[in-house]
């Protein structure tokens, strides 16, 4: 599919773009998150992988509410593309609100306490802030800018 085509069929089918956006980032999610977990962490690999499943299942439940919610934002106020600032406060909304359920996931799930949770989630935020801020640009290189941006 050509560029150009490939931008117009997901800047009008909003549902398959948020599901590709969404499928490629918690993809690349689970990939780091169980190397930190199990090499520099030191957790086992069933228990990383587990848990970076978990978490990116909900993760994921949150990407798409958080970009739909983004989305409408976007569409009232008559957003025409997307800068720097549109693009941090969108990794910071997003990441802000997983962290809100992870935190206690993976306290259960690791065995640790609410503080090591938010020390491992932390350490993950900050790669996530940055990660999502530069996967949603290249995102949107790739794909074109969603009609709400336009």
């Amino acid at each position: 599919m050509r560029a150009r085509n490939r931008q117009r069929t997901f800047a009008t089918r909003p549902v398959l773009r948020r599901i590709v956006y969404v499928a490629g980032y918690e993809g690349l999610s689970v990939l780091f998150t169980v190397v930190v977990l199990s090499v520099l962490l030191g957790h086992g690999g069933g228990q990383s992988t587990v848990t970076a499943i978990l978490v990116s299942t909900t993760a994921t439940l949150w990407n798409y509410l958080w970009n739909t919610i983004f989305e409408a934002a976007e569409r009232r106020v008559g957003s025409h593309g997307r800068g720097f600032r549109a693009r941090a406060i969108h990794a910071i909304g997003y990441e802000g609100g997983v962290l809100l359920f992870t935190i206690p996931l993976v306290a259960f799930l690791l065995g640790v306490s609410l503080l090591e949770a938010l020390a491992i989630e932390g350490g993950l935020l900050v790669f996530f802030l940055v990660f999502t801020v530069i996967y949603t640009w290249i995102f949107d290189r790739v794909f074109g800018l969603p009609a709400s941006a336009q």
